[in-house]
């Protein structure tokens, strides 16, 4: 049997050998495990230094099906070169091929912040609710923002600010601001957690976008199938039998060049 490495680098090689450059761990991949870059005449696949293996090879077949993307429709948003038609049903199984393969440490860990930071919205509305019963969290509230002079004004717009060559932060309030009455605390508190909650649903608003994404949906779904046959047909057989039929056909040459690597390689 042929080794882990030399399997990369056959692959590497029959990659180049389609007309783009590969960089296994010669670069940091503009701070991603793989990128594929398109640069005027410049094609290239860069992949991070110090990855597994295993994490090479997934990463070389994701960042050379959005080449193949690429060639075959320049606009990287549709995905009929390959299944003709991309219905309701296509769409449906690869995005479950996806949801698998994204992290479920990170997605967890970032749903987590997120509930944890509107339970803490909600303690800190309610306490400030104790002074001031018709106080909403929704909108600027007046009667507390008129009580707060500079430097701590600058709080509720930003955890962090320097005045007069003294740093002023959120997370030091209670000690740096004691004269400070506690809803006047909380209230800039509340600012910031208001902040951080933004971000993070903002975060997770680009996640859902970039996971949706019709280039990022047939690079995550060509890690599987040459991977883990089984597991696509299983998942998505659908779109597994339409790739395969269009592989075993030769319309994509690329592809069926791959497949072809793969499966001398006891890969497939």
């Amino acid at each position: 049997m042929v080794s882990e490495r030399n399997r990369i680098l056959k692959i590497a090689n029959y990659i180049e050998s389609c007309g783009i450059s590969v960089n296994l761990g010669k670069t940091k991949a503009r701070g991603n495990k793989g990128i594929f870059i398109r640069k005027l005449d410049i094609l290239r696949i860069d992949i991070a230094p110090n990855l597994s293996e295993d994490a090479v090879l997934s990463i070389l077949v994701h960042e050379f099906a959005h080449y193949v993307h690429y060639l075959y429709d320049r606009s990287l948003k549709s995905l009929d070169f390959i299944f003709e038609t991309t219905d309701d049903s296509i769409l449906e199984e690869l995005r479950k091929v996806t949801v698998d393969l994204i992290p479920k440490d990170f997605a967890l860990e970032l749903f987590n912040k997120k509930d944890e930071t509107k339970k803490e919205i909600k303690l800190l509305t309610n306490s400030i609710k104790n002074y001031y019963p018709d106080f909403l969290s929704t909108k600027p509230f007046l009667p507390i923002e008129k009580r707060i002079k500079r430097p701590v004004k600058y709080l509720l717009s930003y955890d962090n600010v320097r005045f007069f060559n003294t740093l002023y932060s959120v997370k030091n309030i209670d000690s740096q601001f004691d004269y400070l009455e506690d809803f006047e605390k909380n209230y800039i508190k509340l600012k910031s957690k208001k902040r951080l909650l933004n971000r993070i649903n903002s975060r997770i608003n680009r996640l859902n976008k970039y996971y949706n994404n019709p280039t990022e949906l047939f690079a995550r779904f060509m890690e599987k199938y040459f991977l883990d046959r089984d597991y696509v047909f299983k998942k998505a057989p659908i779109s597994a039998s339409k790739v395969n039929s269009v592989i075993n056909s030769g319309k994509i040459k690329e592809l069926t060049g791959l497949f072809n690597l793969f499966k001398e390689n006891l890969y497939i």
